[in-house]
């Protein structure tokens, strides 16, 4: 199936609306919607255990099931698909509420037209396919960050970073507890969180002349109560990368 194609689920017990809905759905050449159609929960969770769908239209009030139960059943049993909620006019808040158990977005009945209803299935679907992208680097970032964690911990040594353009540095969670910064103190100016240093001033400068002359080297820095790390780093592109270890 292409791009241009869509495999559309629609759960509606009532004839009158679930033609309306796939005939407006048929209009479209761009993409072209393919429609399977079952009464009732049961019905569509059947069909969901035999093939993927890129969505799901379901009336909220079908005879083996009735308001948030039917968003319930469906994401229970088959999570992560892409559900917009068919109501009622009298059910615009109940059709709200289900938005929160995890329906992309509800429609009321009698209120659309097709070109409405096309437009809201495809804003809903990019909506989702972001959404699902945006899931993906998060996990891939956290599990980046769990990777550079546990070399630090193995290393006993923590990561900075300062980007002198707009005076920020992150340093990383191991850091902060090796040096005994708050862990708000993660991101921030150069400046914050340098009170319990020794010569913090000379820190600062030895970090930015350094990036000015895109250096490569060390320093030795001690905090106020005579802990002493060693600040190795690497200058690029304006930007310095930096490990802290203990001494």
């Amino acid at each position: 199936m292409t791009e241009q194609e869509l495999k559309v689920l629609l759960i509606e017990d009532n004839p009158g609306d679930a033609f309306l809905i796939k005939f407006y759905l048929g209009e479209s050449t761009s993409p072209v919607f393919h429609v399977s159609h079952s009464e009732d929960v049961k019905g569509g969770l059947e069909l969901l255990s035999k093939e993927k769908f890129d969505i799901i239209l379901s009336d909220m009030n079908l005879p083996d099931s009735f308001g948030v139960d039917t968003i319930k059943a469906i994401l229970t049993n088959y999570p992560g698909n892409l559900v917009i909620v068919l109501t009622g006019l009298t059910d615009e808040e109940v059709g709200l509420e289900t938005v929160r158990y995890g329906a992309q977005d509800f429609l009321v009945k009698g209120k659309f037209d097709g070109k409405v209803l096309i437009s809201s299935v495809l804003f809903s679907f990019e909506r989702f396919k972001l959404n699902k992208q945006i899931d993906r680097v998060s996990k891939q970032l956290d599990e980046e960050n769990s990777r550079l964690d546990t070399i630090q911990k193995l290393l006993n040594a923590g990561y900075i970073e300062f980007d002198p353009q707009n005076n920020s540095v992150f340093r990383s969670d191991y850091t902060l507890k090796m040096v005994g910064m708050d862990d708000f103190m993660k991101t921030g100016k150069l400046d914050e969180g340098l009170d319990a240093m020794l010569n913090p001033e000379e820190l600062k400068e030895k970090i930015k002349d350094a990036v000015a002359g895109n250096k490569t080297g060390e320093h030795t820095f001690k905090r106020k109560d005579g802990k002493e790390y060693r600040l190795t780093f690497e200058c690029k592109s304006g930007k310095m990368l930096g490990v802290i270890q203990a001494i």
